[in-house]
């Protein structure tokens, strides 16, 4: 078999398992969530810090995931689908009314951490979300809000 013909087969092959693939399509469900209980609204933040979680958090650790195209177009799709279950798994801010107060220590000082060793934002997130690539005042800003809230809880204020 000459090197063309192989080329051939081998893209025919491949679009076929391309296309037959696109029929497996991950959960990309948004869940219904109570504002009420979200983070911003339990925690009352302020504008700034709310914006922040809005521009880095929230499509993985929130039920009020943007799916970019790309989420539609497997197998990334998969690996959308996965990093936003295991990020809501992980921390939940749609969720956030629910968790008891250690939790909530827990996740701030998760956040705190997070942020501070630059583990978050996923560095794979960031060149598809420009956005989500804080400066280091911002990274900084909200690292300091997130353990101040919680001392705070620590404190039982």
């Amino acid at each position: 078999m000459d090197i063309k013909k192989i080329v051939k087969v081998t893209s025919a092959v491949g679009g076929i398992i391309f296309i037959v693939i696109q029929s497996i399509q991950p959960n990309r469900e948004n869940p219904l969530f109570d504002p009420t209980m979200t983070m911003q609204a339990d925690l009352k933040m302020p504008a700034n810090i709310g914006q922040l979680l809005e521009r880095g958090c929230k499509d993985c650790h929130s039920d009020q995931t943007t799916w970019p195209f790309y989420s539609y177009i497997a197998p990334v799709s998969w690996l959308v689908s996965h990093d936003v279950m295991e990020g809501r798994k992980n921390f939940n801010m749609s969720e956030w009314g629910k968790y008891k107060p250690g939790k909530k220590i827990q996740k701030l000082t998760g956040i705190y951490e997070a942020l501070s060793d630059r583990s978050m934002p996923l560095p794979k997130y960031i060149p598809l979300h420009p956005a989500a690539n804080f400066s280091d005042a911002e990274r900084d800003t909200l690292a300091r809000w997130a353990q101040s809230q919680a001392e705070k809880m620590l404190g039982g204020e």
